[in-house]
Protein backbone atom coordinates (compact mmCIF):
# COMPACT_ATOMS: atom_id res chain seq x y z
CA UNK A 1 0.00 0.00 0.00
CA UNK A 2 1.00 3.70 -0.47
CA UNK A 3 1.80 6.21 2.06
CA UNK A 4 -1.28 8.09 0.69
CA UNK A 5 -3.86 5.19 0.76
CA UNK A 6 -2.56 4.35 4.37
CA UNK A 7 -3.31 7.29 5.53
CA UNK A 8 -6.77 7.53 3.87
CA UNK A 9 -7.86 4.44 5.51
CA UNK A 10 -5.93 5.85 9.13
CA UNK A 11 -8.62 8.90 8.86
CA UNK A 12 -11.59 7.23 7.76
CA UNK A 13 -11.57 9.32 4.57
CA UNK A 14 -14.53 9.61 2.72
CA UNK A 15 -14.91 10.85 -0.61
CA UNK A 16 -18.72 10.84 -0.76
CA UNK A 17 -19.85 11.92 2.57
CA UNK A 18 -23.67 11.15 3.06
CA UNK A 19 -24.76 13.71 5.55
CA UNK A 20 -26.99 13.46 8.43
CA UNK A 21 -30.24 15.33 7.39
CA UNK A 22 -33.86 14.77 7.95
CA UNK A 23 -34.41 13.68 4.02
CA UNK A 24 -32.29 10.33 4.43
CA UNK A 25 -33.70 9.99 8.36
CA UNK A 26 -35.69 6.69 8.74
CA UNK A 27 -38.15 9.38 10.85
CA UNK A 28 -38.88 11.61 7.85
CA UNK A 29 -42.76 11.33 6.30
CA UNK A 30 -43.95 13.34 3.61
CA UNK A 31 -47.05 13.21 1.51
CA UNK A 32 -46.60 12.36 -2.06
CA UNK A 33 -49.27 14.27 -4.68
CA UNK A 34 -49.62 14.18 -7.96
CA UNK A 35 -51.41 16.65 -10.21
CA UNK A 36 -52.18 16.32 -13.86
CA UNK A 37 -50.61 18.93 -15.89
CA UNK A 38 -51.31 20.63 -19.51
CA UNK A 39 -50.09 18.26 -21.19
CA UNK A 40 -51.85 15.44 -19.58
CA UNK A 41 -48.79 14.02 -18.11
CA UNK A 42 -48.91 13.48 -13.73
CA UNK A 43 -46.08 15.43 -12.12
CA UNK A 44 -45.56 14.59 -8.45
CA UNK A 45 -44.45 16.87 -5.55
CA UNK A 46 -43.60 15.85 -2.27
CA UNK A 47 -46.16 17.75 0.95
CA UNK A 48 -46.62 18.07 4.56
CA UNK A 49 -42.89 16.77 5.38
CA UNK A 50 -42.87 16.18 8.74
CA UNK A 51 -40.88 14.50 11.74
CA UNK A 52 -42.06 11.20 12.66
CA UNK A 53 -40.68 11.59 16.40
CA UNK A 54 -42.01 14.88 16.86
CA UNK A 55 -44.94 15.31 14.02
CA UNK A 56 -44.01 19.33 13.45
CA UNK A 57 -42.96 20.66 10.11
CA UNK A 58 -39.40 20.02 9.08
CA UNK A 59 -37.03 21.12 5.71
CA UNK A 60 -35.57 18.42 3.92
CA UNK A 61 -32.14 19.69 4.75
CA UNK A 62 -32.47 20.12 8.06
CA UNK A 63 -30.85 17.64 11.14
CA UNK A 64 -31.19 16.86 14.34
CA UNK A 65 -29.48 14.73 17.61
CA UNK A 66 -32.44 11.91 17.08
CA UNK A 67 -31.10 11.53 13.09
CA UNK A 68 -31.13 7.42 11.91
CA UNK A 69 -29.99 6.03 8.47
CA UNK A 70 -32.60 4.55 6.31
Amino acid sequence: MSKQSEAKIKQNYNPKPDPQQCANCKHFKSDTIGTVGWDKKTYYQEKNLRCGIGGFAIKKRGVCTDHKFK
